[in-house]
């Protein structure tokens, strides 16, 4: 009896060893990856921001009219409390220049693990405010939500 309760509490701590192996720690300070996309003859009127959220990663796709030919610089991202700011500047645009789209992507590794309201602006214009929710039909054991986020409806 003794070996077999041995043997039962040992296969379970490997199993909790192994499920803690496989979940991501955060290695320092947040950081910012930034990829764009520039999509000529699909102008968009409206900005589109669509936050996701894996452990300590925040993927935010942004579709933003732009003139053809603009491009971003200076992409940039802060936490104040639990707001997270993304932002960038914009080149100046050609005279007499079609309207376009940029579809760009911040990649944020090493969040903190709380709620984070997304705000994003892209020139001069006011931010747009996104927020997460549960992913649908996902039911977490402990409270621990940050397993995975999706876009909540405006």
């Amino acid at each position: 009896m003794k070996k077999t309760h041995l043997l039962l509490v040992g296969v379970v701590s490997a199993f909790i060893a192994l499920a803690y192996a496989e979940m991501p720690t955060p290695g320092g300070p947040p950081s910012l990856e930034f990829h764009t996309i520039p999509v000529e003859g699909a102008p968009t009127s409206e900005h589109k921001v669509t936050p996701y959220r894996l452990y300590n990663k925040m993927v935010v796709t942004v579709w933003d009219p732009i003139y053809c030919g603009q491009k971003p610089v200076n992409p940039a991202f802060s936490i104040q409390g639990d707001k997270l700011f993304l932002s960038y500047a914009l080149s100046p645009a050609s005279a007499g220049a079609k309207s376009c789209t940029l579809v760009s992507e911040f990649d944020i590794s090493n969040l903190p693990h709380r709620d984070l309201e997304i705000n994003f602006a892209g020139g001069p214009e006011p931010y747009i405010v996104t927020t997460l929710k549960k992913c649908p039909y996902y039911n977490p054991a402990t409270d621990d939500i940050w397993e995975c986020l999706a876009p909540a409806k405006p």
